[in-house]
């Protein structure tokens, strides 16, 4: 009750408790056991780092690594990026193939399957719906489907620095609290003035935080922190989100009713979708029962194309030698296709209807192979790729050593990677503790960062420093040291980052020590049969996994202790 008390002073309430409760981990229970366990353990960490202290050379250091920026060169030299370059020759390919054979059998039976293809779109074409039928449809429409979308107000805090984090969030709770100070609700008017002189989103913050358009659902993009306030009432207002780099606080403001001329071409879509599918699924009905009696994928297709609305050699599909887990052309990997083919043993054999990707399909089993050895040329792409990755790996270390003995100096770099048929890149403004590199493979480590900081103008790493798959060539083009003048005013922001590093760090190690004391006297099993079942499901399912309970306030620990 104490954690979450209305801000207002206002008595608990247990059904927004409940329904917030339910919406985060599903029950009301499994919220609460979640919570338990969270206090426990951020009593525990209390308790072993209270002693954690951090000197004032400690904080100096941090600061000027943190605020130095550098202008960078560099080269991250992995398998992938190598592997696109290489070319095997077949007689590489075919002894790889030869010396790993078993790796390459092929344990489920492949079958071929011939299909008819149902396009729905192509019923729906046939479909036609009159003013008459749409205005009624959308009589029945409930109200929140007559909403064209909502008004949206928003306060924007940017988070320059990952370190800075804790601190811009405490500065939005700050605002979303004062909003609230006056009830349940937030004016139109009240919002738009905290807008105007905190949110740094200049764009609607001149215009009171006004978001331009409005927010309508998007099921497809859950995460857009805008979707939080379709389930919220006119003039209440979020916790602070975060998105991105920035925290929102975000104002629900009025619904937007949408008219039958604005909603008429959409009903009418919805509706030919709906009747489409319907009479598609039975169109695939009765192609299958004609298969059925005919075994015969081509004369069914042609009987069926008038009512189907397509040409004939636009109906009939045939796969590969596939089994469970294949990518099937048109179809990728379909879960629902291969449950639908799974009972076809014998030439000839007919499925049911299957739905697919834009329609449906009436399969027929072609042919069948059963578990064997794998001929080359069945294999040949999986053989290409394990080829070029496992030269790739091989060559990477070399690779990456030849660039860095080669390039001398920071300007020497980049000629020196194109001999190499890979490319340099540069980082301006890069300070310690972001991200080097691009896309999905830029990343970090304290020995790359230890490097870099080493440096001085000009020079670059002796040696490549490994990072995960990356090999990093780096030389600093330029280095602006930090200003000084500004330690003063982050000193103490500094000071609780430090001091949370290293309570992590004591309450991490804790955590290993206890862990290798029990598995060293057998306290603890690891069930491994169990662990692979369970990493395969969830590979397969890619299930979603409930957050965590959030809570609005932190177990008190011990302030920090600076010498």
């Amino acid at each position: 009750r104490k954690a979450f008390k209305s801000p207002d002073g206002k008595p608990f309430d247990r059904n927004r408790y409940e329904q917030n409760a339910i919406r985060q981990t599903g029950s009301v229970r499994a919220f609460e056991e979640g919570v338990r366990d969270q206090l426990s353990r951020q009593k525990l960490v209390a308790y072993i780092t209270s002693g954690v202290s951090v000197s004032e050379e400690e904080i100096l250091k941090d600061f000027r690594r943190r605020n130095t920026k550098f202008e960078l060169s560099y080269v991250a030299v992995n398998t992938a990026d190598l592997a696109t370059n290489i070319k095997p020759t077949e007689e590489e390919l075919k002894a790889y193939f030869e010396k790993n054979k078993k790796s390459y059998f092929i344990s489920a039976p492949q079958k071929k399957i011939k299909y008819i293809f149902l396009e729905t779109a192509k019923i729906g074409e046939t479909l036609k719906f009159t003013d008459e039928e749409l205005k009624e449809a959308y009589d029945k429409l409930p109200e929140d489907k007559k909403m064209a979308g909502l008004n949206v107000q928003e306060i924007v805090l940017r988070i320059s620095k990952p370190e800075l984090e804790p601190q811009v969030l405490q500065q939005a709770n700050s605002i979303a609290e004062g909003l609230k100070k006056g009830g349940a609700t937030v004016s139109e008017e009240d919002f738009a003035d905290a807008a105007k002189g905190k949110s740094e989103n200049p764009a609607t913050a001149i215009n009171g935080g006004r978001v331009p358009g409005l927010v309508r659902e998007n099921q497809n993009n859950p995460t857009d922190p805008y979707q939080r306030i379709l389930n919220m009432k006119e003039g209440e207002i979020t916790e602070p989100l975060k998105f991105g780099s920035n925290f929102y606080v975000l104002r629900r403001g009025k619904a937007v009713a949408k008219k039958f001329e604005d909603a008429k071409r959409e009903i009418e879509i919805s509706r030919r979708n709906s009747r489409a599918y319907e009479a598609n699924a039975a169109l695939a009905g009765k192609v299958a029962a004609r298969l059925k009696e005919v075994k015969d994928v081509d004369k069914v297709a042609a009987e069926f194309a008038k009512d189907a609305n397509m040409p004939v050699a636009s109906m009939i599909k045939v796969t590969d030698y596939v089994k469970p887990g294949d990518e099937i052309e048109g179809l990728g990997i379909s879960q629902d296709f291969e449950q639908g083919i799974a009972s076809l043993e014998k030439a000839d054999d007919v499925g049911e209807k299957i739905p697919i990707p834009g329609g449906f399909a009436v399969p027929l089993l072609a042919d069948k192979k059963d578990p064997r050895d794998a001929e080359y040329d069945e294999v040949k792409s999986q053989v290409l790729e394990a080829v070029k990755a496992k030269q790739a790996r091989e060559k990477v270390g070399d690779i990456a050593e030849k660039i860095a003995e080669a390039a001398k100096n920071a300007a020497g770099i980049s000629s020196v990677a194109k001999s190499q048929s890979l490319e340099a890149r540069s980082a301006k403004d890069f300070i310690l503790g972001s991200p080097l590199g691009e896309g999905p493979s830029a990343t970090t480590s304290e020995a790359l960062e230890d490097a870099i900081y080493n440096l001085k103008k000009g020079e670059i790493t002796e040696t490549p420093i490994k990072v995960g798959d990356n090999w990093f060539v780096v030389g600093v083009n330029s280095r602006e040291e930090a200003n000084m003048d500004n330690f003063s005013k982050e000193r103490d922001q500094l000071l609780r980052n430090k001091v949370e590093e290293k309570r992590s760090r004591v309450f991490t190690d804790y955590i290993s020590s206890i862990r290798q004391r029990m598995e060293g006297k057998g306290e603890i099993k690891i069930f491994k049969d169990v662990v692979a079942k369970i990493d395969e499901a969830a590979r397969q399912n890619q299930p979603q996994i409930p957050q965590l309970p959030q809570l609005p306030q932190q177990i008190p620990v011990p302030p920090p202790q600076g010498n």
